[in-house]
Parts: structure tokens; C-alpha cells; sequence
């Protein structure tokens, strides 16, 4: 799929902006009812969405979709029972269940796909999910490509759905906190910001590819999709997909779009594109199974010289999270912590007229309903998602071509310095699937 860049840019300017949803999207369930929500993928990460979606009174599970026929019935079962015992009933029948994506996508009565695929299935079921008209929540990364990735900016714009993105921080207060503080001017001219994810990921100790037949309850030619059709191994699917470059980017894409985007936010980067990233270092695994790295470090500039350090080391007294240090004081933020440089910072009150994350004080999954029922734009948009992946994904292109620089043409929306690098990019798809053109 090829997109111009001026086509892109105007998709991506109108996807961060509100925009009023088409009659056609919102089907008999229109937002003053109840909206029914198709699960693609109910394994692990999933449990919390449907035990959010189960307790809402204005939204009804009527889809279960997953390729493992354990975790398809196991969470079916989770569903009939809640609505079972909600009606008074011995039993329920109005939750569906299948290992065929499309089969959810093409129900007319859905008007939200939640989707909780690995990260080779965002794409596809987001752009066909948005092509069908339905609202979609969609895990993070984004995508595992940076085509992919377009191709969801415009598919979500083009069909007037709503679309969150699983960058959850940003509707935690600590991290709001952090972000207010250094867009409000309180740390002063930022002269620092480095960001601290995790490292490692999956049994490096793997030493053969020990291929096998999938167990029966899996669908493993359907679970593969558009990817490569690697051989079966059990190391290879549920989490541990997370560490082969064919499913996914490794532990830097699976957080990237949390620790980093708050210092994109909070930087105010958070919908531009970087000019380079450079000072690649990568610890990658002696194993035949996995190939994403295990530890690495780099430096993302942008624009009138703003500057992000990445490390699995550490932003802060080798702490993950996000360190933010202006010529005012700084703040360190992780998950349910904050620390200040002085107590008369900590005690700042945050402007009322000043910068603020959208979408009050509701949770992320709240944000992402309330924007449906009220038409507004959700705290985590498609297009920031984007421009955060992006990043990942031009460290991750530059590991596995052995450079040491990256630099990115945001006009022809390339890398122009390695064409080794640049080749990672996009995503060759495995017939018979293929990424509609949008």
C-alpha cells in the first residue's frame, strides 16, 4: 500500500481532531443504547477489557473470536455466565463464538471490535474492523509495521470511528501529572528527557527449533494469518510471540507505546515524526527461537533539537520510567509513583487553564466509550499511537540491519541513510491475506 505523504498527513491532522460519526456507523445500536462488542483474541491481556465490558450496563459482549479453543470457551463461559446470572436465567445464549475474525467483523449488530490479537493482527483487523464501521480498541503497539501502521491512521479517518489505543498511562494521574508539569512550564525549559523500559523477554536458554504439530485446540494456520509461516512451537505462540520479529518488535514495542509516549506527550513531540535515531546499542540473543533484543539503548531527535534517550537500563537511578528534568527541577514517574525535585514542586497545584490530558479523571477504557456516546476524539488516538511505534520500529529496523543511525525523511516517509533498514518498514503479507489499499 502506498500513500502519499500530504494524503497521510491530512488523515493523520484529521484523526487527532473530533469528527462527527456517520449515521451509517452507528447502526440500530446508535449511542443512545446499548452497544454490542465483538472480542478478537480473548488470551491473557483480554481478561481485563471483558471485565470492564461485563460491568457496564450500556454494552453487551456478543462475540467471542479466538484461534485457541481453550481461551475462546473459557472466555464465552465468563460471558454466558455474567448475563445468565444479570437475567435471572440458568443459562444464556446470545454470546457467539468462532476462530474467524471476519466472522465477527461482518455482523452487522457489532459496533465494537476490541482487539487483543498479537501485534501481526493489529493492522488487518483494525483497517477491516473501521472498513465495517465498527468503533475499534486496539492494543498497543499499534502495529507491527510502519505501513501498517498508516494504513490504520487512514482507515480510522476515513470510515469516522472512533479508535483507542491501549497507551493507557496516559489516564493514570501520576503520569498526568508529569505531563501537566512539564507543558505548563513548572519544570521550566526542558533540557532532559530519557525513558526507561524493560529488558529482556522469552527462554533465551533455547538452544533448537524443536518444531512440532500445534495441539488441536489450536488453529495455528489461522493464529500465523498474514505473517510468516514459521513452525509450530509452543515458544512461539500465546505471550512469547512478543520476541520474534515475525509477530512483533520485542520488549521495546510492547512498551514503547507506554513509557515513551508519556515523554512524547509530555515533550510535545507526540505527533511529529523524528529526524533521526542514533547510538544504537543491542544485546541480541544467542537462540534460534527468538530474535529481538534483550537489552538496548538509543537517542531520538526531533525537531528544534529536542532529544529522547531510551535505555532498559534505566531512566533514573536505573528506575524505569520517565525522567523529565527542566532548568526549574525535574520529576520521575513510573506506574503509581512520582517524585519531585523539591517539596514546593510536589505541592504545585496544576493550572486550571493550562495544559491537561483530555477526558477528565475516567479510566482509559471509560475515555474510549464516553468519546463514542459523545463524539469526541479518545485520549489515546490512532494517529499518536503512530508517531510512537514509528519510533520502535526505526530502532528496531536499525538492530537488525547492524547501523548505528537511522535518519527519517518525514516528506517521503522513509529512511534514507540505510536501505538495509528501510526494508523493515513494511510487511510482506502470507497469501491468501492481504491489507485493503486506504
Amino acid at each position: 500500500m502506498i500513500m502519499k505523504r500530504r494524503t497521510f498527513l491530512r488523515l493523520a491532522g484529521a484523526a487527532a481532531a473530533p469528527f462527527i460519526i456517520p449515521s451509517r456507523v452507528l447502526g440500530r445500536n446508535a449511542p443512545s443504547s446499548r452497544l454490542n462488542v465483538g472480542f478478537i483474541g480473548a488470551g491473557g491481556i483480554s481478561g481485563g477489557h471483558r471485565d470492564f465490558v461485563l460491568q457496564q450496563d450500556n454494552l453487551q459482549i456478543t462475540w467471542i473470536c479466538d484461534v485457541d479453543a481453550n481461551h475462546r470457551n473459557a472466555a464465552l463461559k465468563q460471558a454466558a455466565d455474567k448475563y445468565a446470572g444479570r437475567d435471572g436465567a440458568s443459562s444464556y445464549n446470545g454470546v457467539k463464538s468462532t476462530d474467524d475474525l471476519r466472522e465477527v467483523i461482518a455482523d452487522r449488530d457489532v459496533d465494537i471490535i476490541w482487539n487483543c490479537t498479537p501485534d501481526h493482527w493489529h493492522a488487518l483487523s483494525a483497517v477491516l474492523a473501521a472498513q465495517a464501521g465498527k468503533h475499534v480498541y486496539t492494543e498497543k503497539p499499534l502495529a507491527r509495521t510502519v505501513s501498517e501502521g498508516r494504513a490504520m491512521v487512514s482507515a480510522v479517518r476515513r470510515a469516522g470511528v472512533v479508535c483507542q489505543v491501549g497507551c493507557q498511562q496516559r489516564s493514570s494521574w501520576e503520569f498526568q501529572r508529569a505531563i501537566a508539569l512539564a507543558r505548563n512550564g513548572a519544570l521550566g525549559t526542558i533540557r532532559s528527557v530519557r525513558v526507561g523500559l524493560p529488558g529482556g523477554g522469552g527462554n533465551r536458554g533455547l538452544k533448537k527449533i524443536d518444531a512440532r504439530p500445534a495441539p488441536p485446540e489450536l488453529n495455528y494456520e489461522m493464529w500465523l494469518g498474514p505473517a510468516l509461516a514459521l513452525p509450530y512451537m509452543k515458544e512461539r505462540v500465546h505471550f512469547d510471540w512478543r520476541w520474534n520479529y515475525c509477530f512483533g518488535g520485542g520488549i521495546l514495542t510492547d512498551w514503547i507505546n507506554h513509557h515513551y509516549d508519556i515523554a512524547q506527550v509530555a515533550l510535545g513531540v507526540n505527533k511529529e515524526a523524528p529526524l533521526t535515531v542514533s547510538g544504537m546499542k543491542a544485546e541480541l540473543p544467542d537462540c534460534p527461537v527468538y530474535d529481538t533484543p534483550t537489552h538496548y539503548s538509543f537517542t531520538v531527535h526531533y525537531a528544534n533539537g529536542k532529544v529522547i534517550e531510551v535505555s532498559s537500563r534505566g531512566a533514573f537511578n536505573g528506575r524505569p520510567g520517565v525522567y523529565l528534568e527542566g532548568d526549574k527541577g525535574w520529576v520521575w514517574v513510573n506506574r503509581g509513583t512520582i517524585e519531585h525535585s523539591s517539596p514546593a514542586l510536589q505541592s504545585l497545584p496544576l493550572p486550571s487553564d493550562g495544559f491537561v490530558m483530555p477526558g477528565k479523571k475516567d479510566s482509559h477504557r471509560q475515555n474510549f466509550i464516553n468519546a463514542i456516546f459523545r463524539n469526541l476524539t479518545p485520549r489515546g488516538p490512532v494517529v499518536d499511537a503512530y508517531y510512537t511505534a514509528l519510533v520502535g520500529h526505526l530502532a528496531n529496523a536499525a538492530f537488525r540491519a547492524g547501523v548505528s543511525e537511522v535518519k527519517w525523511d518525514a516528506e517521503a516517509e522513509r529512511v534514507t541513510n540505510a536501505a538495509d533498514a528501510e526494508r523493515f518498514m513494511s510487511a510482506n503479507y502470507r497469501a491468501p491475506w492481504v491489507l485493503p489499499n486506504v
